[in-house]
């Protein structure tokens, strides 16, 4: 492949997403991996995170065998653990001496992670056990369908319309990226699929790394 700029569209709280992307990026082999998650994410996560797995254990204990299995369960252990897309390429980044480089705002992080903690009280995990215990698979497997009828059928809207801190997000993103493409060979980013596909509105990150002609693909291409 001759693309400087892979943009790699993922399904957060895949259950299988490190290794999708840890065969995908050792075929790609990119110089620098980028992913959709800021700084403040990655350093937060790293404080805390051993203290929300205390807490999820503790709540545990008090919940009937075999809770940990249900699939809100594991998706909140998911959750509360660094996301699938920073290790993978953290660690592939290791292994090949190539950088990984968090690339978000942290105006959603510093909102949203000093609350996590209110998820692993044992009312709300009792409460996550009464909901469908559909596999998380099958959830994302769906999604990845979706993701595909997306990006083979442009344009494409998804339900509702984009906020402004997500164009912002994407907007900062994009110039990032087109920074990096300046300076590095070949490029792959990580972040979930919606960002990737092109909106009839216009806007989006897609519509602005239009010159840099990016290639698209999804995770679970390997399969």
């Amino acid at each position: 492949m001759n693309f400087e700029l892979i943009l790699i569209g993922t399904v957060h709280g895949d259950p299988r997403g490190y290794e999708r992307l840890t065969r995908l990026l050792e075929r790609l082999r990119p110089e620098v991996v980028t992913v959709e998650i800021s700084r403040f994410s990655v350093r937060y996560r790293g404080v805390w995170e051993d203290r929300w797995r205390a807490k999820l254990q503790k709540a545990l204990a008090s919940l009937p065998p075999g809770a940990a299995g249900h699939p809100a369960i594991r998706l909140i252990a998911a959750q509360i653990s660094l996301p699938f897309e920073y290790r993978a390429a953290r660690d592939y980044g290791r292994r090949n001496r190539a950088r990984c480089l968090p690339l978000d705002l942290g105006a959603v992080s510093r909102r949203h992670l000093p609350r996590y903690g209110e998820l692993l009280s044992p009312d709300n995990l009792q409460g996550l056990l009464e909901t469908p215990a559909e596999p998380q698979e099958a959830i994302v497997d769906r999604e990845f369908q979706r993701a595909r009828l997306a990006l083979e059928h442009p344009p494409w809207r998804l339900a509702g319309q984009k906020s402004p801190e997500t164009l912002r997000r994407e907007f900062f993103v994009a110039r990032r990226l087109q920074r990096l493409t300046l300076k590095h060979g070949r490029i792959a980013h990580l972040g979930g699929w919606e960002h990737l596909v092109p909106w009839r509105d216009g806007d989006g990150l897609r519509t602005w790394l239009k010159e840099q002609n990016p290639l698209i693909i999804l995770a679970d291409e390997e399969e």
